[in-house]
């Protein structure tokens, strides 16, 4: 069986999820919470996680929605940046970025489900 090119869908949330990574890691170097030690390096890879987790996927398999979740993710990404550092509401506001990585994963799954619940569907017409 001859391996096929990556989609176009699977290349651009590649794409995404590079740009993601280097958008969270600029932003940690710039916004380091104090010296890097193993615990903020580790925070780094958990803020970093839901594209991680676009690039594995995007490694295994090129599944239906994809490309949306990591849109979504990213959209995520840009709502919790605004509501940390250039719109803060109270003292507790920086903890949106700190659990966005749940919320973005989340995002990314349930579009992936439905993507691949939308395609069962088609295929069962």
């Amino acid at each position: 069986m001859k391996p096929s090119a990556p989609s176009l869908q699977r290349t651009l949330a590649r794409l995404t999820a590079g740009l993601g990574i280097a958008v969270d890691a600029a932003l940690f170097v710039v916004k380091a919470p104090g010296p890097f030690t193993l615990a903020t390096h580790l925070f780094a890879l958990w803020l970093m996680l839901a594209w991680i987790v676009v690039l594995v996927i995007a490694w295994r398999g090129d599944p239906p929605g994809l490309l949306v979740g990591a849109l979504l993710a990213a959209g995520f990404e840009l709502l919790a940046f605004h509501e940390t550092f250039i719109a803060p509401k109270g003292s507790t506001a920086a903890l949106i970025y700190a659990v966005k990585p749940i919320w973005q994963v989340g995002l990314l799954l349930g579009a992936i489900v439905i993507g691949m619940l939308l395609r069962y569907t088609r295929r069962r017409q």
